[in-house]
């Protein structure tokens, strides 16, 4: 058998990075054992850190530029960059990489990639899921499986510590007078991520697709609620992206499929003309056409915002544009402190104009409108969730719960309890 041996010791073209960032990294590795790559914005790699201790030298997909791997790369420092904070996410091989872009002045230079790491336990069922996904070759498998052993192991935690470390290291050498509380304040939410994938990765299993937010985002979307449709559209593609390890492809297959559910739910709500038909179309053709999750994301928010305005213009016949804002003002903020006043402040109108066309139009007061959406969610929480009352009311916007009751039992003719057990008796 021939002796297998690393690849030799590649010479890059010089890299455009300070001593002061390449310093901070190799501190980086030197203390954590992690290897470190840098990307151009081209996807090739431009520097090194620590590459004898990199298990990818022994897979023949790694440089390929057009392998999975690549490409997967290439996604996690797209989300990475639109993040603006590190992007920690499972490789095509396997195990956990993080990602964090290079932004100096407000150019994006390329990315690093610290990894790959592994994280939990490394069981016996894990090695050979590693080796079968690196495609690695019969006479490295000696050798790589002493170097997998020999790798360091972090336990979950440790690696959200190991992402926060790495961030600033570079953030250090870019902005040494920055103020790092706010910085540190925008990567909690990532830390959030990383550590769900790691839970995951640690018990072997696959992360859960999140029906609980698309179920959500199908409510909203009813409701005519834009902004809050919007903030769970956002939460639920970033799940999708780390569910899916930034396959642009397979995050395209979940989102035209959320997108096609919504354009049937708009169908099913409003008149749809010709034309917005034509139009739900067009946007889902381009939705297909993006070539990065940034992209997606945008044009995805863009539909969905014209689905949820079209719904919420939709319960009547006037062609007033005041009402129209006054009800989309509702929808969105119906859990909040809303009156007739504050509406008509935002909508520069005097309240007992807007009060009497509200009623012209709509059939009902400013009051009973805001009561039935407040009651609708309410329905909702009631149904799906094992909330309180009291946090139910809360939710629906009522700072009174016997209020909340009064209201509720006026609409729907039962008491939220009553309500309640009506509909736990029917599932």
């Amino acid at each position: 058998m021939e002796n297998f041996t690393l690849p030799s010791s590649v010479k890059y073209p010089a890299p455009e990075l300070s001593a002061q960032i390449e310093e901070a990294i190799q501190s980086f590795c030197v203390i954590t054992d992690v290897p470190v790559t840098f990307f151009d914005n081209s996807g090739e790699i431009k520097w090194e850190c620590n590459r004898q201790n990199k298990f990818c030298n022994y897979s023949d997909t790694y440089r390929d530029p057009q392998s999975p791997c690549a490409r997967n790369i290439a996604s996690s420092a797209k989300l990475a960059t639109q993040l603006g904070e590190p992007y920690v996410f499972l490789c095509k091989a396997g195990m956990v990489k993080i990602a964090v872009s290079l932004i100096i002045s407000g150019q994006v230079l390329g990315c690093f990639m610290a990894g790959p790491i592994i994280m939990g336990d490394l069981k016996e069922s894990s090695v050979s899921n590693i080796f079968s996904l690196n495609h690695i070759h019969f006479d490295a498998f000696p050798k790589a499986v002493l170097f997998l052993q020999n790798m360091k192991i972090f336990k979950p935690k440790e690696v959200s510590h190991l992402a926060n470390l790495f961030w600033s290291s570079i953030l250090a050498a870019i902005t040494p007078n920055e103020d790092y509380a706010s910085i540190h304040g925008q990567y909690m939410e990532q830390r959030s991520i990383g550590q769900n994938l790691q839970k995951y990765k640690k018990e072997n299993k696959s992360l859960p697709y999140p029906y609980d937010l698309e179920n959500q985002l199908f409510e909203r979307v009813k409701e005519g609620d834009t902004k809050e449709s919007l903030e769970i559209l956002k939460n639920l593609m970033s799940q999708i992206s780390l569910i899916e390890a930034g396959d642009l492809s397979a995050i395209k297959t979940k989102v035209l499929s959320i997108c096609t559910i919504l354009s049937r739910i708009a169908a099913e709500r409003t008149s749809l003309s010709q034309e917005q038909a034509e139009s739900y179309y067009y946007d889902m053709n381009m939705l297909n056409k993006a070539v990065s999750f940034n992209e997606l994301s945008i044009l995805t928010a863009n539909l969905v915002e014209n689905i949820v305005q079209a719904i919420a213009t939709s319960s009547y016949s006037g062609n007033s544009q005041i009402i129209r804002m006054a009800i989309q003002q509702i929808n969105e903020n119906y859990k909040n402190r809303i009156s007739l006043k504050t509406v008509a402040n935002h909508l520069h109108t005097n309240p007992s104009y807007l009060s009497m066309l509200f009623k012209q139009e709509m059939g009902v007061t400013f009051t009973d409108y805001l009561n039935q959406v407040r009651i609708n969610r309410s329905c909702e929480l009631l149904t799906n969730t094992n909330l309180s009352l009291i946090d139910v009311s809360l939710q629906s916007g009522f700072d009174d719960q016997s209020y909340f009751s009064k209201v509720f039992k006026k609409i729907k003719g039962v008491t939220p309890k009553s309500y309640r057990n009506g509909n736990m008796g029917k599932k």
